[in-house]
């Protein structure tokens, strides 16, 4: 059966969108940060489980937690804000069909927390062995909502503007640490030659953008954490990915395709 999928964004939105390849909503989640960043916190003191939930410690000090993913078969609540209609219609608005949960994950970056280096989420999707991403293919969707203020200081997304959603290109990548070979990012002769766009957000701010889009973080150079969650969204044309997603990272978590741009350590 086909859904209908309604009409949630601004004209002025859906122009910027296309155009940029990401969009800003604020405050989309103000009204439950709170809620959520209850729920991060009681997540946070889960015992690591690659089995259930899967966690990941900061490459630079091992007993920092990093990373969680995997979380919502265990939450109720965290699976009514990744599966609820307030994320699902607004990503497949984007997406132009309905739109699959792929995967999710929590970011702690802590103070001195390291950064994501500059990648695009696709090469580590469907579509990284190709030579361009596939025009046939909706791209994968991902939404970042904040539970903390992320600043300039704190290490907030950062973009490369006028990026229209129609640019196919994989920017050449390189392994920039030789005891690391499986941390992948984008060559760093490139990377320096792009324009970047740092985009702070207040808690229960909303960003959505393309796997297809140039972005990094800096490292939080602040006292304080900032927690961000993430959803990744696949086009239900190309069927269910999460299981096999998860069925695949458990037996080499440590393939390099889940190391792009990622500042976790290897896991065990």
């Amino acid at each position: 059966m086909t859904q209908t999928i309604t009409t949630k964004l601004a004209d002025s939105q859906l122009k910027f969108w296309k155009e940029n390849s990401y969009v800003h909503i604020p405050g989309l989640f103000k009204d439950r940060v709170d809620q959520m960043s209850g729920w991060i916190d009681e997540i946070s003191t889960w015992k690591p489980s690659m089995d259930q939930w899967m966690c990941y410690f900061e490459m630079d000090n091992p007993n920092q937690l990093s990373r969680v993913e995997n979380f919502i078969p265990y939450h109720a609540g965290m699976k009514e804000i990744f599966t609820g209609d307030t994320i699902v219609s607004l990503i497949s608005e984007l997406m132009n069909e309905q739109a699959v949960l792929y995967k999710e994950r929590i970011n702690f970056k802590s103070p001195g927390g390291g950064p994501h280096a500059a990648h695009q989420d696709g090469v580590a999707y469907e579509q990284g062995e190709n030579a361009a991403f596939d025009p046939n293919i909706n791209p994968y969707l991902s939404i970042l909502i904040s539970i903390d203020e992320a600043t300039e200081e704190n290490g907030c997304l950062q973009v490369v503007p006028d990026w229209p959603i129609d640019n196919l290109e994989i920017l050449p990548m390189e392994a920039p640490y030789p005891d690391r070979p499986d941390y992948m990012k984008i060559k760093q002769s490139l990377e320096d030659r792009l324009t970047w766009k740092k985009l702070p957000t207040q808690p229960g701010d909303a960003l959505i953008f393309t796997e297809r889009l140039p972005h990094r973080s800096e490292p939080n150079l602040s006292d304080k954490t900032r927690r961000i969650i993430y959803g990744v969204y696949n086009p239900s044309s190309v069927g269910d990915k999460r299981k096999k997603y998860y069925q695949d990272k458990r037996k080499n978590p440590n393939d390099p395709r889940y190391m792009v741009g990622n500042p976790h350590a290897p896991s065990e």
